[in-house]
This record gives C-alpha cells, structure tokens and sequence, in this order.
C-alpha cells in the first residue's frame, strides 16, 4: 500500500511539473524573443530548456522539485532586455540569479553540463602534478603527467554521468 502511495504522489508531481515546465518554457521564449544571438548566448536558453526536460526525471522530492521551480521563476524574472544588459546592477542580480540555479541543480541533483568534471579536474590534475614535477627537479615533467591525470579522471567522471543520464 505504501508502494502505490508513493507511486501515486510521484505521477501527480510529474503531471504538475509537466505543466509547470511548458509554461516556464514559453515564458522563456516569449522573455527571450527580442534579444539578439550574443544575449541569448548569455542567458543560456538552450541550456535552460535541456534542464528544464531533465528535471522532471530527476527531482529527489517534491520540496527539491519547489526550490528548483521558485528558483527557475526568478532567474526568468531576472532576464534584462537588450538595453538591461548595459545596466551594471541589473547584468550583476541576473549573473547572481543564473550561478544559483546552476549551484542548485549541481548540488541538489547532480545534473551537471557537458565538460564540467573534465573542466574541474584537468586544473586540479595540473595542481597535483606540480608537486611530482618539482620532487623530480623539473616541472616541465610534472604538469604534464597531472594533465594527463586530470583529462583521466575527469573524462573517466563525464562518461559515468552520461551513462547515468546527469548530462543536461
């Protein structure tokens, strides 16, 4: 009875988030509509339209799915127009709204971007093989080594979340 409980609350918050995720798409087009390529570019719609697909499959719970929902709401609220990307102040809330929902989705749900553990792992590779390179007495030797340990280790990660289906 509690599996069927559970089943049941799980189909009613796909069916309430498919909705939700239509109307949150066309308001990100219909917001989006009028900026050029290069801003379009930087408020990542394409992106947000790929996470907005994933996470109907990939929320943990109903009080994560909300957070993500209340989030996604204001970074589309926060989207400047042509002439709001020359304003400082409305350029900095926007920037601050998008790394908070791209935080989120990386923490909370482990949805991560294409080349993101590759992105994150070939500096730290460079910063391990620093050390080996200077007990070798040539650095030369060590960044590379830690490079190629790094792209290894990332690319190893990047596979493994693709198989997974964590890629947005």
């Amino acid at each position: 009875m509690a599996t069927y409980l559970m089943t049941q609350q799980k189909n009613s918050m796909e069916i309430t988030y498919t909705h939700w995720k239509t109307a949150t798409i066309r308001d990100l087009e219909k917001k989006t509509a009028a900026l050029d390529s290069s801003l379009q570019k930087k408020v990542e719609v394409d992106y947000f339209k790929r996470l907005l697909e994933k996470m109907a499959t990939h929320a943990s719970s109903q009080e994560a799915l909300s957070k993500f929902q209340t989030e996604m709401e204001a970074y589309i609220a926060s989207i400047p127009s042509n002439t709001g990307f020359q304003d400082k102040a409305i350029r900095k809330n926007f920037v601050k709204k998008k790394a908070a929902i791209k935080n989120l989705v990386v923490t909370k749900h482990k949805l991560v971007h294409k080349g993101f553990y590759i992105g994150l792992w070939m500096p730290l590779g460079m910063a391990i093989g620093m050390p080996f390179g200077i007990a070798m007495g040539n650095i030369v030797f060590g960044l590379p080594i830690g490079l190629v340990v790094g792209l290894a280790i990332g690319s190893w990660l990047q596979g493994k979340a693709t198989k997974e289906g964590r890629v947005v």
